[in-house]
C-alpha cells in the first residue's frame, strides 16, 4: 500500500468526528493501534512532538510526517 493511501485510510478511521484533524483523544487511539503496549506517556510525548503548530490536534500533513518518521 502506498504511503499516502495508508495515511488517508488512517485519517479516515481515526478522525472520528470528521473535523479534518486528529485531536488528542483520537491520536491516543491511533498510537495505541500503531504501537500497541507502549503506554500513554509515549503517546503524549509523540503527540507533542508532531503537533508542530501547537493546535492540540494533528493535521493530515503532521500525521504524514509522523508515519514517515515512526513507521518507515
Amino acid at each position: 500500500m502506498e504511503l499516502n493511501q495508508w495515511v488517508d485510510e488512517l485519517f479516515e478511521v481515526f478522525d472520528e468526528d470528521k473535523d479534518g484533524v486528529i485531536n488528542r483523544s483520537e491520536f491516543v487511539e491511533l498510537i495505541d493501534v500503531l504501537l500497541q503496549d507502549k503506554g500513554i506517556r509515549m503517546c503524549e510525548s509523540i503527540f507533542n512532538r508532531f503537533d508542530k503548530d501547537h493546535t492540540n490536534s494533528i493535521s493530515k500533513e503532521e500525521l504524514r510526517e509522523m508515519v514517515i518518521d515512526l513507521a518507515l
